[in-house]
């Protein structure tokens, strides 16, 4: 699924009745076709801020972390997480940029008076579409395995 197929796949989730962390979580879990959706009520806690308090972080960045967490996340002690952690970061920063920042009740207050919540379903489709691309690089710079082993066969430079 394409960033902007994900960004309408979160507007739909999002108009059908779940709120910004699901949907945006929904949306992502769908564009990697595992059918995990089962997982949305990971990030049932976190809409509209955290438990509706319009605090601390942003639902559709809360939702779209949870996505990257379960999909990219590590599943053992021993094993690194500095490539989660730096996609983490980058998401997060590019929301930052994007929208000033990353606080719920800070964002609506930004948006003003809004019909039927239009804003922050827009906004959430974004969210969503920004960690598919995120998702998309870092599956695009991944070294290539032969198959057989653990080997990498190819650079990314190589691969285009």
């Amino acid at each position: 699924m394409h960033p902007a197929q994900v960004e309408e796949r979160a507007y739909e989730i999002f108009q059908s009745g779940m709120h910004c962390a699901e949907a945006a979580l929904a949306a992502i879990l769908a564009s990697e076709g595992q059918g995990r959706e089962n997982l949305v009520g990971a990030a049932s806690a976190f809409g509209a801020g955290v438990g509706r308090s319009r605090e601390e972080l942003c639902g559709a960045l809360s939702g779209s972390l949870i996505a990257l967490g379960l999909l990219r996340g590590r599943s053992t002690p021993g094993e690194s997480w500095d490539g989660v952690a730096a996609m983490a970061k980058d998401f997060r920063e590019r929301f930052q940029d994007m929208h000033g920042c990353t606080v719920c009740g800070e964002l609506l207050e930004k948006f003003g008076p809004q019909e039927n919540m239009e804003k922050c379903k827009r906004m959430t489709a974004r969210a969503a579409g920004m960690m598919r691309e995120i998702l998309d690089r870092e599956a695009d710079a991944a070294p290539l395995s032969c198959g057989c082993c653990a080997c990498s066969t190819k650079s990314a430079e190589t691969r285009a």
